[in-house]
């Protein structure tokens, strides 16, 4: 459950790069090992419920968050590398 009225901005991360098969459970592990998640959501095309290339995932702190952005933005996935950074 999600306090009401707290700020999730600096937790929050935009994950771009994601590859086509990516998806939110995928990505949950990939993040989960340096903190407790919120959320972990992967975008996906409707029409053939693949990874649009992006999603987002909200830390329980702002420190496992700025770990995570650290030692993920850049990193390979497959063909894919990817883009950490704050959700704005």
């Amino acid at each position: 459950m999600v306090a009401v009225g707290l700020d999730h901005s600096t937790r929050t991360l935009y994950v771009g790069g994601l590859p086509p098969d990516m998806n939110s459970g995928d990505l949950g592990t990939l993040f989960r090992r340096f903190g407790d998640l919120l959320a972990a959501r992967v975008v996906m095309r409707p029409s053939s419920n693949t990874c649009r290339g992006f999603g987002y995932v909200t830390f329980v702190s702002e420190a496992a968050a700025r770990l995570a952005k650290q030692a993920l933005d850049g990193f390979v996935i497959g063909d894919s590398r990817l883009r950490v950074a704050e959700a704005t």
